[in-house]
């Protein structure tokens, strides 16, 4: 049979709105039970070197070797110290009635989050930005090097990636009456 309960607690915990746990880091002193000496300290100091991923270099094995006879001193033992870490489940000992209040407020905040998008969506809003050029140039225009114009000579490709690199997007173009000039108008939404 479905073990509800479960259900309910994996289902909390996918919310990423809502602590579902809490760790608790503790820091244990361990009795080794190994005498001190040079040998023994050598032997645990590689194995903490090794258990935190610390190369095994002289210098290192040394900080090592001096951390762990200061946590040993006042002992006849070699005593290291670990953290523990202990995760704990908040609603482990929940009633159904509270993950049932708990499932409502995920239900609450992944409709919130829906709504959001959604009139975003609807309700976009944007910036212009309008640039005017004479023509369209392509890239077979451009002057040979050495020519006069070279430097500036810009296509119209150009024109548009310099735009799109800053999230702008062509809307339309627009000539001017006479038929001169003709307006790239560009667009970009605004992110409120």
């Amino acid at each position: 049979m479905i073990d509800l309960k479960k259900l309910m607690l994996d289902e909390i915990r996918k919310n990423t709105r809502i602590q579902s746990s809490y760790i608790d880091e503790t820091e244990e002193l361990i009795d080794t039970g190994l005498e001190i000496n040079d040998d023994n300290l050598t032997v645990v100091a590689l194995a903490y070197l090794d258990e935190k991923g610390y190369r095994r270099r002289v210098d290192n094995l040394e900080i090592a070797k001096q951390k762990i006879l200061e946590t040993s001193a006042g002992y006849d033992t070699i005593i290291v110290k670990k953290n523990r870490i202990v995760e704990t489940n908040i609603f482990e000992k929940a009633s159904p009635a509270e993950l049932k209040d708990a499932l409502d407020l995920c239900l609450v905040n992944t409709v919130n989050s829906i709504h959001t998008k959604l009139d975003r969506i609807t309700n976009k809003q944007y910036e212009y930005k309008i640039d005017s050029i004479d023509s369209f140039k392509t890239e077979k225009e451009r002057p040979k090097q050495g020519h006069l114009g070279e430097e500036n000579f810009v296509t119209t490709e150009e024109i548009l990636n310099k735009y799109a690199q800053d999230g702008w997007e062509l809307d339309r173009i627009q000539t001017e009456p006479k038929g001169t000039k003709m307006f790239l108008i560009f667009r970009r939404e605004k992110m409120s």
